[in-house]
């Protein structure tokens, strides 16, 4: 059944993305259409409820800020975090890889939508770029930035650890930082085609005033995210037992 169901998810997902990438296009002359991402995502987030039966469980959701010049931090597991992180927070914008960007068509709406790469061949030059970027995306637009600072995909119970970005990051803007963790690598696994229904675990903490030093951040953060995680992982793999 989870074959079928996982079958059928990503074949409506995929066609269905294609579909309205071609229907949109006309959408690109504009200078920022953010409806795009809270549409394409609303469409992962229905089909994912109501065909896999994954839904979401989110504890903390009040201490998101009102002002949306802040970072949001969290552990990265799957590509679950990826498309519903655009459902529960109000146009948040992604740090990706700049490969996506050469995607045709979808690279387009990625850049469209104000979505910020780093070029991991040409780091401390990208890196510059990206600092700016994520200035006028903070200040400008009054969107949050979304980081994954352990960099790429990892099983629900082995976090990663924390690139030094974030740090450099926080100390460039001064923004408050949002720890956010989940448990969706325990029904979406990293680069597996199976997903598994039940509820992912969500989990906001309170927001950290842009107060902290750089080295006791090093300390907290990881801490934080890393604790929640392995504690959310329990929970997910107890529900399936």
């Amino acid at each position: 059944m989870i074959f079928v169901r996982s079958f059928v998810f990503h074949i409506l997902f995929y066609s269905g993305t294609i579909l309205m990438l071609i229907a949109l296009f006309p959408c690109l002359l504009m200078r920022r259409p953010l409806f795009i991402p809270k549409l394409f995502t609303g469409y992962a987030r229905f089909l994912l409820k109501y065909i896999v039966g994954l839904d979401v469980e989110i504890e903390g959701l009040n201490n998101i800020p009102k002002d949306n010049s802040f970072l949001i931090v969290a552990n990265h597991q799957s590509v679950w975090e990826t498309l519903m992180f655009f459902t529960i927070f109000k146009n948040p914008v992604m740090i990706l890889k700049k490969e996506l960007l050469n995607i045709p068509l979808f690279g387009w709406y990625l850049l469209r939508t104000g979505m910020l790469a780093i070029d991991r061949k040409n780091a401390a030059s990208s890196f510059k770029t990206l600092l700016r970027g994520i200035d006028q995306r903070l200040k400008d637009e009054q969107r949050p930035i979304c980081i994954f600072p352990e960099g790429t995909r990892k099983q629900p119970d082995q976090p990663g650890e924390f690139q030094k970005g974030i740090y450099l990051i926080h100390k460039h803007t001064k923004a408050p930082i949002l720890c956010v963790v989940h448990n969706a690598g325990v029904y979406w696994r990293p680069h597996k085609f199976f997903i598994k229904p039940g509820k992912v675990n969500v989990f906001i903490y309170p927001v950290l005033p842009a107060v902290f030093d750089d080295d006791t951040l090093k300390t907290i953060v990881p801490g934080m995210v890393h604790t929640k995680a392995k504690e959310l992982a329990k929970i997910g793999e107890n529900k399936h037992e």
